[in-house]
């Protein structure tokens, strides 16, 4: 089972360990160690951790663990923020980040349905996120009422989940990279060390992780961008495969996959 610890010591992995600042030893004992790197690293694992599953929640692609639904309820009025929209309503308290606002009816549908289920698509609409005058809660801001009753708004969002033993290995990744991207000058690495591990973030471990995430939500098509000509095709790219390839009849090569 992973473990705070078990993910802080991978990404010390990433960056070939933290010896010249932990008297030789490559990795921490534990997060709650009293050295400045198990210090450190149990500062930032939280923030870290919030930060990949935001990332992969805007993306509309998050990770299954985190997804909530809830019917926002009564609206809020007569709130100066909400500018040029006609509604707002409180977002739940545990709402880390929106990943869409959609009709309820594209949820009751999907839970009855079985089976491969790309062709149903949600209607999404336009909406925001903002911070409440207060300070002590986020609003959404829409023009649409999406419930079921037409008096509300419906939204699909995402949680922080503190528990690393529900994580999977494309999340643990994430944050083991990203966190590894942080740490670096706090061992004594350089800024290209660091640059090095955020570029593998990027380009490797969120994609491996939109992949995997949109594997697991069969119920609705949520495709990776392929910008490997320049621009997104719309199709996820495959993978190049390492069988070989053959001649078809018309003379072309392919791959085998």
């Amino acid at each position: 089972m992973p473990t705070e610890s078990s993910i802080c010591n991978l990404a010390l992995g990433k960056l070939g360990g933290a010896g010249d600042v932990l008297n030789g030893n490559a990795f921490i004992d534990s997060i709650d160690g009293t050295d400045k790197v198990s210090s450190w690293l149990k500062l930032a694992f939280p923030r870290i951790r919030r930060r990949v599953i935001s990332n992969l929640a805007v993306m509309e692609c998050p990770f299954r663990s985190t997804v909530r639904f809830a019917d926002l309820g009564a609206e809020v009025s007569s709130l100066p923020e909400i500018g040029q929209y006609q509604y707002a309503f409180n977002l739940p308290g545990d709402c880390l980040a929106v990943v869409m606002q959609f009709n309820e009816n594209f949820t009751a549908t999907r839970n009855a349905s079985r089976g491969s289920q790309s062709n149903i698509s949600p209607i999404t609409y336009k909406w925001d996120m903002i911070a409440n005058k207060a300070g002590n809660g986020k609003l959404l801001l829409t023009d649409t009422l999406s419930n079921v009753a037409g008096t509300s708004a419906f939204i699909e969002y995402a949680i922080d989940t503190p528990k690393t033993g529900g994580f999977t290995e494309e999340m643990i990744d994430c944050i083991a990279t990203l966190l590894a991207s942080e740490v670096a000058p706090v061992i004594g690495r350089d800024m290209e060390a660091s640059a090095r591990m955020l570029a593998q973030y990027i380009n490797i471990a969120i994609p491996n992780a939109q992949r995997a995430n949109q594997y697991g939500f069969n119920n609705r098509v949520r495709q990776v961008p392929d910008f490997s000509g320049g621009r997104s095709s719309g199709v996820t790219p495959r993978l190049a495969s390492d069988l070989g390839t053959y001649v078809d009849a018309a003379g072309n090569r392919r791959a085998i996959f």
